[in-house]
């Protein structure tokens, strides 16, 4: 209690009005209560309880097929009509009824979205045969999973059915480290509240609970993780976290972590605990770099985190650049072997970590500048990153229409694009099949005869055009010869 009135004896800012005076004990718990209640009543409805089934043992339409993370609604009384004698599977499959999560695993979400759009953590919905959303005041919807990335362990679920009125979370000015002027806004020391919407048993899911605490600790990778390869598999080994004593009873995955103002700080997660002591309560701090990710899944689409194409110098304790991969987003730039890079757009970079957080959330396609030293000289250089293959599980609802059923993807360099898909008896998939049986060794350099680096600048230079002509080559020929393709 001492420690807590402490911190507050400075927070007359908390009581309204201010007081011309120093205040008591009471009117300074009373403010804290007062800020509590009120956090309760803004954020609560903006948390839901997500409840995960993995059973193998719903029905799939057999007159269409299902994209990757549409998981659809399920219908007790259908599933009877057929099942007659498995009444209590039927419970136990009925998301929908608060009394099937015991059978089944629950975590929590925040709306991002008032459009019915949930952030979560990936490992809560990963391996989902179906998802239902319990909300604020006893109402819910099942969802499908609108995109997921599982490096960076984040996934935004999409209510089928939501009701009006939904509340989306509001964001804090979430900075970790001092940048020029302004100074970190989150720190060890800072108050916060975790709100929560969890499942206890026996009792009803229709309000959420709200704990005050404070941040313990901003932690940057588990020092076991020293490996360079390896962390590119997950945010969890190089991507800071947010350390807090914010408790409840039960440890909850994808609570909001809030500040006094019922700002989103952070999104809570367990799986950190594998990195670290199981006691312990972590979340994903919402800074920029995180609200980039987001923004990206909010609008169903896939990560495709920045690549830069160099690989850093050993045995050094700054950023120096090694190799630099040919024709990559670094070599195109001018960036070269012997650099070190010491700030991306203005912010420092002090090791390997920092490189790939920046770089990764900036996401592929985005122009970036870097600056680079060596010796007593410094340059400051545009680069348009290239796309990180990082091999984990994506999902993405929302995809680009096809041009003549061709899609493309980033390259392997910054050469030219792959060929992502063909449309099955497109014009694409008939003038591709006379060049190659092998369409992926493909590179398309040029749409009409202007140069193409990324996706975009692929789909705005072929957007309404009637004929378009590509100039592909092949990626492993020496000779770069280039080859035309007409579509349609």
């Amino acid at each position: 209690m001492r420690w807590m009135l402490g911190i507050l004896a400075g927070g007359c800012w908390l009581v309204a009005p201010l007081l011309a005076t120093e205040p008591t004990k009471q009117q300074l718990l009373a403010a804290i209560e007062q800020q509590l209640q009120a956090t309760h009543e803004k954020v609560g409805p903006c948390v839901v309880c997500i409840v995960v089934s993995r059973s193998d043992r719903y029905s799939k339409p057999a007159d269409r097929e299902l994209r990757p993370g549409q998981l659809g609604t399920f219908d007790v009384t259908e599933f009877l009509k057929t099942h007659p004698n498995e009444k209590r599977l039927a419970e136990i499959l009925n998301l929908s009824d608060p009394r099937s999560i015991a059978d089944n695993s629950s975590a929590c979400g925040v709306i991002i979205d008032a459009t019915g759009i949930i952030l979560t953590p990936y490992h809560v919905v990963e391996g989902a045969t179906k998802i239902y959303v319990h909300l604020s005041g006893g109402k819910g919807s099942y969802a499908d999973i609108h995109a997921a990335d599982a490096r960076h362990d984040l996934a935004t679920l999409k209510l089928i059915d939501p009701p009006a009125g939904l509340n989306a979370i509001t964001w804090a000015d979430v900075r970790l480290t001092r940048f020029q002027d302004q100074k970190p806004s989150i720190f060890p020391g800072k108050l916060t509240i975790q709100v929560a919407h969890a499942y206890v048993s026996g009792f009803a899911i229709d309000k959420p609970s709200v704990a005050l605490g404070s941040i313990t600790n901003i932690l940057d990778q588990p020092l076991e993780t020293k490996e360079r390869g390896r962390k590119l598999e997950s945010y969890y080994y190089f991507g800071p976290l947010l350390q807090h004593d914010a408790k409840f009873t039960l440890g909850v995955d994808g609570a909001a972590l809030v500040n006094l103002d019922g700002e989103l700080i952070g999104l809570t997660t367990s799986a950190a605990a594998i990195t670290g002591e199981r006691s312990a309560l972590y979340a994903f701090p919402a800074d920029a770099c995180f609200r980039r990710i987001v923004e990206v899944l909010r609008r169903g689409e896939e990560v495709e985190y920045g690549a830069l194409g160099v690989s850093l110098a050993t045995d050094t304790t700054t950023v120096e650049v090694g190799l630099v991969t040919p024709h990559s987003a670094a070599d195109l730039a001018g960036i070269r072997s012997g650099d070190v890079i010491t700030h991306i757009n203005g912010i420092p970079v002090r090791n390997y970590n920092d490189l790939l957080l920046h770089i990764g959330s900036a996401l592929a396609g985005t122009e970036v500048i870097i600056t680079v030293a060596q010796g007593f000289r410094s340059r400051k250089l545009p680069v348009v990153l290239g796309k990180l293959p990082h091999g984990q599980p994506t999902i993405a609802s929302v995809q680009p229409n096809p041009v003549f059923g061709l899609r493309v993807d980033f390259g392997p360099t910054m050469l030219g694009l792959s060929v992502r898909e063909l449309v099955e008896n497109s014009p694409a998939a008939a003038a591709f099949k006379k060049l190659t049986d092998r369409p992926e060794t493909l590179l398309i350099t040029r749409v009409n005869g202007q140069p193409v680096r990324t996706p975009r600048e692929f789909y705005s230079a072929t957007k309404g055009q009637d004929s378009i002509k590509l100039t592909v080559l092949e990626n492993d020929d020496p000779k770069r010869r280039e080859r035309e393709v007409i579509l349609p």
